[in-house]
Parts: C-alpha cells; sequence; structure tokens
C-alpha cells in the first residue's frame, strides 16, 4: 500500500522516514520529495508498505503525531489521473491562441 506522508520537517531523511514506519510493519521503499532547484526536502513523501493491515496500522497511529515539532500527516496515497488510465489531452495549437489574445489585446489598447 502507498501511504502519504505530509508536513514532514525539512531536516528529515528518507532513512528518518523509514525508521518510524519499520516500528508498524515491513517498509519496501521510503521517498521524501526534492526541490530540484533548492535541493531541499518540500516537506513530503511517500512509504510504501507491502501489507495494507500494517499499512493501516501506521496510518492511524502516526496521522498527527509530533515529529521534531510537527503534527505529520499520514494517509493513504491517491492515485494520479495517469495511474487511472486518463490521458491529459496534448497541449498543441496553445501558443497560437496566446499569441492571438494577446494581439488582440494590444490592439484594443492601442485604440483607447
Amino acid at each position: 500500500m502507498d501511504i502519504f506522508v505530509g508536513s514532514l520537517p525539512f531536516k528529515y531523511t528518507e532513512k528518518d522516514l523509514i525508521g518510524i514506519f519499520e516500528v508498524y510493519g515491513k517498509v519496501s521503499s521510503a521517498t521524501i520529495v526534492i526541490d530540484k532547484r533548492t535541493r531541499q526536502n518540500k516537506g513530503f513523501g511517500f512509504v510504501e508498505m507491502p501489507i495494507a493491515k500494517e499499512a493501516m496500522k501506521a496510518i492511524k497511529a502516526l496521522d498527527g503525531s509530533d515529529q521534531l515539532g510537527r503534527a505529520i500527516i499520514v494517509s493513504e496515497a491517491q492515485k494520479t489521473k495517469k495511474e487511472k488510465g486518463l490521458i491529459r489531452p496534448p497541449k498543441t495549437g496553445l501558443r497560437k491562441v496566446r499569441k492571438k489574445i494577446l494581439s488582440s489585446l494590444s490592439a484594443t489598447k492601442n485604440e483607447i
């Protein structure tokens, strides 16, 4: 089961995340989302636990618990649209539409 963990302390590492979840059962993986530009923890991550019963026990126990002065949010991860099989339409032609709108706005501005 995939678990979302939010409001993580910025000093937390993936090892810390595994440590707090291992108490409740086996952890397959843990990932903390990192900002590409600043290389800082974004304050949320995901934990994967293979046994659903252990995962639910961890969610109930850890949701709202204090971790380095922050109350963390723990819940079952939601599937994204892409995982559900819904595909976003391609962004074709948006530049032309934007250019047309901007040119019409500038034309009306010049008329005033």
